[in-house]
């Protein structure tokens, strides 16, 4: 008999990332520090403290808090030099920082204080993103409409505290997955947009006896390669190719079922690839989404580059938005 030795279980090691040193910056706020403990959906956890110095975006910088993370209990943070939140004000909790895009936005509303000097504001709070199977570009100020194939339609979000839209129809192949048993009154399911996701991930349960069967069960009965997700969000279909769905590298389909506790879909990664999808938080409790067919031969800006139309490169990591840096390097190291 042969006794295997265990290996021990990954741990999160600091020393992976390129952490921030807020001695090397002469404009970091020196003072007291507000700690931070800050968890997902999915049980990780991350801890730290909060930050104030001048971070930079593209073009636009600002005198801004931002968490300075220090611990986590999640070995896929490793690598990880930093996520770059682009949530809603609502969402957030007093002691956690503005997200970024209302700290570099005119028009703040006194959320950081009172402005900083040395500052250079987006004039218009909205940005857009989408990916690539190994990169990912967000544009400030709107979108570049050469990266869609059409007009964005725009619809209003189901809630101040997320990115989140109406989804009537999800078929593949020509087959409904969400499959209402009464169709004589109008159905529709919330789907969060969420650029930390990576897969589509659907429910499968039959959401209190409102389908007639489990769409994720129904999904793997019937997948075939080759074929499409057609997503009908706010009353507009939406394409989901092959190509975007399907994990070459793994050889294996990236669609996930949601945990029984939410009735809803996430819409990861897999959206992003396929569409191109504005984030309009000009009025904050009132935001709006912009969704438009990615153009297919538009080519995300490298990483490290930035072009006049303000576009900025980030790279993704496991599914994970990042930027640079721990705690998002602040203006000096952040225009690399």
């Amino acid at each position: 008999n042969t006794t295997l030795a265990k290996k021990p279980a990954p741990v999160f090691d600091i020393s992976t990332t390129q952490r921030f040193d807020p001695q090397a910056s002469l404009s970091f706020a020196r003072g007291h520090f507000q700690t931070f403990s800050l968890s997902y959906a999915d049980s990780s956890l991350v801890t730290g403290f909060v930050g104030r110095d001048i971070v930079q975006m593209g073009d636009y910088y600002a005198m801004t808090r931002f968490g300075c993370a220090l611990d986590s209990n999640d070995p896929s943070m490793n690598g990880i030099d930093g996520i770059l939140g682009m949530g809603m004000p609502d969402a957030s909790l007093p002691n956690i920082p503005t997200p970024l895009i209302f700290a570099l936005s005119s028009d703040r509303g006194g959320i950081e204080g009172a402005n900083y000097i040395n500052e250079k504001l987006l004039k218009t709070r909205k940005f857009a993103f989408l990916s690539t199977a190994d990169s990912a570009e967000i544009q400030l100020g709107g979108y570049d409409r050469g990266s869609t194939s059409a007009d964005m339609v725009y619809m209003p979000t189901t809630s101040t505290t997320e990115y989140s839209v109406n989804v009537q129809s999800l078929t593949f192949g020509g087959i409904e997955l969400l499959d209402w048993k009464d169709k004589d009154v109008p159905n529709a399911l919330p789907a969060i947009l969420d650029t930390g996701t990576t897969c589509l991930i659907i429910p499968d349960t039959l959401l209190g006896g409102r389908v007639t069967s489990k769409p994720y069960s129904k999904f793997r009965e019937i997948m075939t390669k080759g074929m499409s997700f057609y997503i009908t969000i706010d009353g507009h279909l939406f394409e989901i190719p092959y190509e975007c769905w399907w994990q070459r590298t793994q050889n294996a389909p990236c669609v996930q079922k949601t945990p029984p506790s939410y009735a809803g879909l996430l819409l990861g990664d897999v959206v992003f690839q396929s569409l191109v999808v504005e984030f309009d938080l000009t009025k904050p409790h009132h935001p709006l989404i912009g969704i438009a067919p990615r153009n297919p031969i538009y080519s995300p800006v490298p990483p490290g580059g930035l072009d006049r139309l303000h576009k900025v490169a980030v790279v993704k990591v496991r599914g994970l938005v990042c930027c640079l840096l721990c705690c998002l390097e602040p203006r000096q190291a952040a225009q690399g």
